[in-house]
């Protein structure tokens, strides 16, 4: 039965391009938007200006001890040209893992058998079926460059290509995709500005991690997704930040890559209503930030002959997240998801996470901001509502994040998972490098 397990997270460690952390905006932004930090409203991909130079100098160690000095300098210029004009970046992701789900294999059996056929005698071989749980290996699991191009204040052209897409063909998840790009219409300060093209729409707090629980749906043997993995489609929204403390969006797009997870079979539309909430609380909480909202999704047809309302058949997903912690401390990040295929399931999962900086109050040579250690808990919950089957699972992850050299990331993880109904539990190691600018 524990071979069952195998197949949950089969892809769990194979592509997981990293986007951004939201427990950075706790740690040492001050909860500030992640349009602070990058390109993109929602966080992931493209760094602005803002957030390169916010981690160009993270280092355990300083480069020019190594003899390094000169490279790194150069590297530390910037992240645009042609007067600003061209904002570019890169993440190269590689990753030592345990994957791949129960394998079989026919050996010949040493001990030979021998039958007498018409006074003849031959030998019979026989063979013997052989079955290994998953391997560890490594992969290449992003080749990100970025680009963006603004040339004027209310026009700006932006898009990335994962080309590890090519190096790991069998490799990926249903209904991902390797790239993206999107135009946004900034018409003025104070105005709500448009966004319209091929890229992932609002889904909630965005994580750089493919294996969280909350993403997933518990099942009977094997794990589906809520929403694809890099979900993308063409599309547009109307995004509202004139606020700190207070963001909003609404969006419509299509489902083309939606209907690749098979939890809906026809072509409609998917409409998004996001909101989120950053208040400034260190006046009253002396080195403590927050920021929490939530999200939700409905792909159904718009129905308009007696108002508008949505009709049967649809497939809801709803988010709400809480993150709260002090700066240079510790953050603690929870999250909520569910979601609804009417008259088939339900899926509720959550998680917290807790993540220390290490080194805050030890001088030891090692700045504070180059090292954290973290936690998670994740709990996922499913019923199928035709015969109100339930499934239950949790996932334990404890990690480290390390950057032993500006732009080095070095993230090593062992990982639990276990489901109620299945005696066992699967367990792994992996250790991810990650290089970004």
């Amino acid at each position: 039965m524990k071979q069952f397990t195998n197949i949950i997270i089969l892809l769990a460690f194979v592509v997981s391009p990293l986007l951004s952390r939201p427990e950075y905006s706790i740690l040492q932004s001050y909860g500030t938007k992640c349009q602070s930090c990058h390109v993109n409203t929602q966080g992931g991909g493209l760094r602005s200006l803002g957030g390169w130079m916010s981690r160009n100098q993270t280092s355990m160690v300083e480069p020019s001890k190594l003899g390094l000095g000169s490279i790194f300098d150069f590297l530390q210029n910037s992240n645009q040209a042609l007067n600003d004009m061209v904002t570019f970046g890169l993440d190269f992701r590689y990753q030592f893992a345990r994957w791949g789900g129960p394998q079989k294999t026919l050996t010949i059996n040493p001990k030979t058998k021998y039958e007498k056929v018409n006074d003849s005698i031959i030998v019979i071989n026989t063979l013997d079926t052989t079955t290994t749980g998953p391997k560890y290996d490594a992969m290449i699991m992003q080749v990100d460059p970025y680009i963006s191009f603004k040339p004027a204040d209310f026009i700006e052209l932006e898009g990335f290509y994962n080309f590890a897409y090519e190096l790991e063909t069998e490799k990926r998840y249903p209904g991902q995709q390797s790239y993206a790009f999107s135009m946004y219409l900034r018409p003025g300060e104070g105005l709500p500005y448009l966004r319209i093209g091929y890229f992932q729409p609002m889904i909630g707090t965005k994580w750089d991690d493919h294996t969280l629980l909350v993403r997933q749906v518990v099942g009977a043997s094997r794990a589906t997704l809520v929403l694809p993995h890099d979900y993308t489609e063409w599309g547009a929204q109307l995004e509202y930040e004139a606020i700190p403390w207070l963001g909003a969006t609404i969006g419509v797009f299509g489902n083309e890559n939606l209907k690749q997870i098979k939890i809906v079979n026809k072509d409609r539309l998917s409409y998004f209503f996001r909101l989120g909430f950053f208040p400034s609380i260190d006046e009253y909480l002396k080195g403590w930030t927050t920021f929490f909202g939530g999200y939700l999704m409905m792909n159904s047809d718009l129905k308009t002959d007696n108002g508008i309302y949505f009709g049967n058949d649809y497939y809801a997903v709803w988010n709400a997240y809480f993150n709260i912690g002090m700066i240079d401390r510790f953050s603690l990040l929870t999250e909520f998801m569910g979601s609804k295929k009417q008259e088939f399931r339900t899926s509720s999962n959550f998680l917290v996470e807790l993540t220390y900086q290490l080194f805050k109050d030890i001088d030891i040579g090692i700045p504070f901001d180059a090292a954290y250690i973290y936690g998670r808990y994740e709990r996922g919950n499913t019923e199928f509502l035709a015969d109100k089957s339930q499934f239950h699972a949790s996932q334990y992850v404890l990690g480290a994040k390390l950057f032993p050299l500006p732009y080095i990331g070095v993230i090593p993880e062992y990982r639990i998972y276990d489901r109620d109904h299945i005696d066992g539990h699967f367990a792994a190691w992996a250790l991810q490098v990650h290089l970004f600018y």
